[in-house]
């Protein structure tokens, strides 16, 4: 069947929903429950063959985008001659702005090298192969032992050394040759880190001899278009091993994207890149490398592996020399992914001294707990309500999007991402929300909406005639919309910002408990992670995210699991000592814990959490 969507000439097969077309043809759709049309996020505008509603778009979709032919991309059957408009979930906003690198670092020690050779010319007299002359003067000039080479580089190596005579450029990880090139012209030798996270991809290229850091650039990560967090990525990868296929695809094809990107801007060919360091959740590492996630969701929460891999560029399917270093980070265990490893390895704070307590915050909180040489981890079920998953109006950290609330004796006043009209709200806005809401009375402890019209609840007219009948409860308007569709906080918004809170609060103190320590004895609370970065931090004290600490303490590290790919990538040494750290990190696995499960119903009040 042929459809049409935004234009672009599309082909369906019979039977299939809209949103399955779109997304085998690599369109971006919002598709955070998976298909399930719960969510309600996967909106489209069917201008040409519109079917009815279903029950679940009446709950979701209000009577005027019905009537507009609006529709769940998840729930409509594609029909010949559909045609659709749908806009993009987002755009390349924030994904940069927490990616700043130093412009010069250390190079010294990142194990990638090059060296200029005259190789001694073979007569009769000398009969030795071409790779034992080789040998022989990567050991007389680099001390190296036992150099090696790989089939590949291998194979072209003959005609390689006797283009200029014998004289070569060699590059060299540690004792291996990663390429031969004829000549005695310098080689450009770049690196690359990588961070994948959940919802985008980070990449940052250097320059290997200098430190020098040459483009940076993120894009959202293009498994989005099969689920918004690792819970609904991984039930789709169980579903087939095609889909776990389309999942290392996607993510591989956004790197590759990124790297042509960058690639092209600083007009660095894609086989100078020697080296690349890669992080990411264990969910993340699992699907770049294209390994089983059944387990992971399952009790014990198993990895297939949580060792430090180190895999060619060819293995890896990166479009970056063929024999070039990829080195990926080690996970902990469980849930606790080599982005923790890469955040403690790329928070300064945390390279001091001290008892320190690492946060980040997201559809999955990671935390870690530093006691000088003692050392914890867990992560904890958040939920996706930090990044607007779940929420009637909530939305990524993207322009529509409410990022400040502020509620005084004045009124209301919002603060939207780009300026303009309000479409939602995203997870920092969120908590400003929700705290400012408590703290002008019109939420209570319990986190309920208050009634406006009980003479006991003291509200200015104008918060007050803010309080409305929803469908299922009182909701709170933070904008009001030109066409009807109202941005607004329901009582179900709250209790989701609830059940997050409570578990990373829960998380915390869990942790602290175990190792004897109460928030007073920390020196530091790093927050990492691009949504920890935007976050009022007085007001996660407030709301109870946070047990109460004094605010100095509380720091954030922006993308720090970025950086600290960066640091290993330029820093093998480094990269090594934090390697052999990573199996002295204690796992603590909440799951079954009654000590977890009594803070978590402790700590679901809207208040500062004292402990």
């Amino acid at each position: 069947m042929n459809i049409k969507a935004n234009s672009i000439p599309m082909t369906a097969v019979e039977g299939e929903k809209l949103m399955d077309t779109l997304l085998r043809h690599h369109q971006l759709v919002s598709n955070d429950c998976n298909g399930r049309g719960t969510c309600g996020k996967c909106k489209v505008k069917i201008t040409k063959l519109a079917p009815e509603p279903l029950d679940n778009e009446y709950k979701k979709l209000s009577a005027g985008e019905l009537a507009d032919g609006v529709r769940l991309a998840c729930l409509v059957t594609a029909c010949e001659g559909m045609e659709v408009i749908f806009g993009p979930t987002g755009n390349v906003d924030r994904k940069e702005s927490l990616l700043f690198m130093p412009e010069q670092t250390s190079g010294q020690h990142s194990s990638v090298s090059q060296v200029s050779i005259d190789i001694d010319v073979p007569s009769l007299a000398d009969e030795r192969s071409d790779w034992e002359r080789l040998t022989h003067k990567l050991q007389e000039m680099c001390s190296l032992t036992k150099p090696t080479i790989g089939l590949p580089l291998l194979q072209t190596l003959a005609p390689v050394i006797r283009q200029e005579n014998f004289a070569v450029n060699v590059v060299l990880h540690n004792n291996e040759v990663l390429d031969v090139r004829p000549g005695k012209g310098i080689i450009p030798i770049y690196g690359v880190a990588v961070d994948i996270g959940t919802t985008n991809i980070a990449v940052a290229i250097f320059d290997l001899e200098t430190g020098r850091m040459v483009r940076l650039a993120a894009a959202e990560n293009g498994q989005t278009r099969f689920g918004s967090d690792v819970i609904s990525r991984i039930e789709f990868s169980n579903a087939s091993p095609h889909n776990r296929t389309l999942l290392r695809q996607a993510v591989i094809d956004t790197i590759n994207g990124l790297l042509a990107k960058v690639c092209t801007a600083a007009e660095i060919g894609s086989k100078d890149l020697f080296k690349a360091v890669i992080v990411g959740n264990t969910t993340m590492h699992h699907l770049f490398l294209g390994l089983d996630v059944s387990y992971l969701a399952l009790s014990p929460f198993v990895s297939v592996s949580n060792a430090y891999l180190q895999l060619s560029g060819t293995e890896a399917k990166l479009a970056i020399h063929p024999q070039a270093k990829v080195q990926i980070f080690p996970n902990i265990a469980g849930f606790v992914g080599g982005d923790t490893l890469g955040a403690i390895f790329g928070a300064e704070e945390l390279l001091v001294s001290g008892r320190h307590l690492l946060l980040d915050i997201g559809t999955n909180c990671e935390l870690y707990l530093q006691d000088g040489a003692r050392r914890w981890a867990c992560s904890t079920a958040a939920g996706p309500a930090f990044e607007g998953a779940g929420i009637t109006y909530g939305m990524r950290a993207q322009p529509g999007a409410i990022e400040r609330v502020t509620i005084d004796e004045k009124g209301l006043a919002i603060t939207v991402i780009g300026g303009g009209e309000a479409t939602g709200i995203c997870g920092s806005g969120l908590i400003e929300a929700i705290q400012q809401m408590r703290q002008a009375g019109v939420l209570n402890e319990q986190g309920r909406i208050v009634d406006p019209e009980d003479p006991e609840i003291q509200l200015s007219s104008e918060i007050s005639s803010r309080i409305r009948a929803g469908e299922k409860g009182r909701e709170f308007i933070l904008s009001y919309s030109s066409t009807g569709n109202d941005i607004v906080l329901t009582q179900r918004d709250i209790s989701q910002l609830q059940f997050a809170k409570g578990a990373v609060c829960a998380g915390i103190r869990t942790l602290l408990d175990i190792a004897g320590m109460t928030m007073e004895d920390l020196d530091s609370v790093v927050l990492a992670g691009t949504f920890a970065s935007h976050l009022n931090l007085a007001s996660t004290l407030d709301i109870g995210l946070i047990p109460q600490i004094a605010l100095k303490k509380l720091k954030t590290a922006g993308n720090a699991a970025h950086a600290g790919a960066v640091k290993a990538l330029l820093d093998q040494r480094a990269f090594d000592g934090i390697i052999t750290q990573a199996s002295n990190i204690t796992h603590v696995e909440l799951g079954g814990s009654p000590t977890f499960s009594m803070y978590f119903m402790d700590s679901m009040y809207i208040d500062p959490c004292e402990i």
